[in-house]
C-alpha cells in the first residue's frame, strides 16, 4: 500500500514533493484508455470549456495511470506495448489535451494494483470530480457495487477508497457536504446510505441495477424503464435479458413494473420464453385459467333446505342429516368419488 499512498500524496501535494512520488511527463501517445471504461466522457459545451481551460492553463492536475502489462488491459489497438499507461483517471484531460494540441500531459504513476483496485480508483476518482447526482443511473449502480464490494472486504481496497478520499478532503460525496465519522457497526448498506445520502432500499435497488445487462442499463439512462421495474428485470436470465433488448430494439413495447414483474413470475416458473416474452409485452398473454374447486363456495339452495328441513332444526342436525343421506346415496351407487 506504502507505494499506492506514495503516488496518491504526489498527485494531492505540491509540487516539490511530487517529483518524490512519482509525478512525471509522458507523451499523450503514450496512454490508452481504461479497458471498458465504464463513464460517459464529456461532450458538447462542457468538453468545449474543458479543452478551452486546457489551452489557457495545461493540465493542472496530473492523470493517474498504471503501466500496461500484457494480459491485463485490452491493447490490441496499439502497437507498441511498451512504455504504454492506462488512465485511471483522466480520460476527459486526456481527450482534452489532445483536442488542444498538447503533446504532453503529468502523470503520476501507480503500480502493483489489482484488477479491483484499479476499477475502484476509476470508480470513486470520477466521483470525486463529479457530484453522484451527475451520473447516469448506470454509473451510480456501479459506484454503489464497487463501493459495496469494498466494504464488505477487509484490509487494502478498503483503505484505498479512504486514502483517495482523504487526500482530498473529502470524507463525504454528497451534494450536501456533510461530514463525520461512520459508525463502524453499521451494515454496509447503511454506511453507503450516509454517505450517498440514499436509503437502504435505493441502495439495494442500484446493486440490483448494476447486475443488468449494459443494453437494459441504457433504458435505465434513459428513464425508458424505471429503476424499481429494472430491479425486477434484474433477476432475469442472461439469455432472457437479451431477447427482451432484441424485442425492445424492434418494436415499441413499454416496459413498467407490472411487466417487468410478470417475466419475473414467469422465468420462476419455467415458462418463460421468447414467444411469451413478447406476447407479454404486447399484452396479449393469457394466463391459463385455474379450475374453480367445488369445496369452495359451494352453497345449496334455500327451496332445497325448505324442501327436506324445518326452521326449528339447528345447523349442526341439518349438516349431519345431510352426510348420512350422502353416505347413503353412495353406499347405493358403488361408492363415492374420494374412494
Amino acid at each position: 500500500m506504502a507505494g499506492k499512498l506514495a503516488a496518491l500524496e504526489a498527485l494531492f501535494g505540491d509540487d516539490n514533493k511530487s517529483a518524490e512520488g512519482g509525478k512525471i511527463t509522458v507523451n499523450t501517445e503514450q496512454l490508452i484508455p481504461f479497458a471498458n471504461h465504464p463513464f460517459k466522457l464529456y461532450t458538447g459545451k462542457r468538453y468545449d470549456d474543458m479543452v478551452r481551460s486546457v489551452k489557457e492553463f495545461g493540465i493542472i492536475q496530473p492523470l493517474i495511470v498504471r503501466p500496461v502489462v500484457a494480459n491485463t488491459v485490452e491493447v490490441h489497438e496499439y502497437q507498441d506495448k511498451i512504455n504504454k499507461y492506462e488512465i485511471l483517471a483522466g480520460h476527459n484531460r486526456w481527450n482534452c489535451a489532445i483536442e488542444a494540441g498538447l503533446k504532453e500531459v503529468p502523470v503520476i504513476i501507480m503500480e502493483g494494483l489489482s484488477e479491483d483496485e484499479a476499477m475502484l480508483i476509476v470508480t470513486e476518482t470520477n466521483l470525486i470530480q463529479r457530484s453522484f447526482t451527475d451520473l447516469l443511473h448506470s454509473e451510480r449502480a456501479l459506484v454503489l457495487a464497487r463501493h459495496h464490494e469494498a466494504l464488505k472486504c477487509q484490509g487494502k481496497r478498503k483503505d484505498l477508497i479512504e486514502d483517495v478520499k482523504n487526500l482530498l478532503n473529502m470524507h463525504e460525496i454528497n451534494d450536501e457536504g456533510t461530514s463525520g465519522p461512520l459508525d463502524q457497526k453499521l451494515s454496509s448498506r447503511e454506511v453507503m446510505g450516509k454517505e450517498y445520502s440514499l436509503s437502504g432500499s435505493s441502495i439495494a435497488r442500484y446493486l440490483r441495477i448494476n447486475s443488468l445487462s449494459d443494453e437494459l442499463k441504457k433504458y435505465i439512462d434513459t428513464e425508458e424503464i424505471s429503476i424499481r421495474a429494472g430491479v425486477e428485470l434484474s433477476y432475469l436470465s442472461e439469455d432472457n435479458q437479451i431477447y427482451l433488448v432484441d424485442i425492445l430494439n424492434n418494436n415499441n413495447y413499454k416496459v413498467d413494473i407490472k411487466v417487468a414483474g410478470e417475466l419475473r413470475d414467469l422465468q420462476k416458473q419455467n415458462k418463460l420464453d421468447e414467444s411469451v416474452m413478447e406476447s407479454v409485452l404486447a399484452g396479449t398473454y393469457n394466463k391459463p385459467k385455474k379450475a374453480l374447486s367445488i369445496f369452495k363456495g359451494i352453497k345449496v339452495k334455500p327451496n332445497i333446505i325448505k324442501k327436506y328441513f324445518n326452521e326449528k332444526q339447528s345447523a349442526n342436525e341439518v349438516e349431519e342429516i345431510i352426510d348420512k343421506a350422502l353416505a347413503l346415496y353412495y353406499q347405493n351407487n358403488g361408492g363415492s368419488n374420494n374412494e
